[in-house]
């Protein structure tokens, strides 16, 4: 698990961060309401794929391209909960969050392989 994790508003333009993303070395975002409450992941892919499309990065919205099923689970929730959340929503990242929904931590594919293979 990564943690802090790296987490922007919902409003952020893609263009913005995939540089954030690109700064810190990561390939997912936590994506947080006004209140703080993470609302998804943006994955590095979501912004490739929107890249294709006819609106440029910086006219798009994270919140125009998040998943409509947040991969968000608990930060006290057992590892093969994860794995499952990640399976059923197709995703390689799920965010975790404490009590209030505010992201903790994220929790990567390449983690889960990191614990399998130790």
């Amino acid at each position: 698990m990564s943690s802090p994790v790296l987490a922007a508003p919902a409003s952020v333009t893609l263009d913005e961060a995939l540089r954030q993303m690109l700064a810190a070395g990561f390939r997912h975002l936590a994506i947080v309401d006004g209140r703080g409450c993470c609302v998804g992941v943006l994955a590095a892919r979501a912004i490739a794929a929107a890249s294709a499309g006819q609106r440029g990065l910086a006219d798009l919205t994270a919140a125009e391209v998040l998943d409509h099923e947040a991969a968000v689970l608990d930060s006290h929730a057992v590892v093969v909960d994860a794995a499952r959340l990640m399976r059923s929503t197709a995703v390689d990242a799920v965010a975790l969050v404490d009590g209030s929904g505010s992201p903790v931590g994220m929790l990567t594919s390449s983690d889960l392989i990191r614990l399998i293979a130790s």
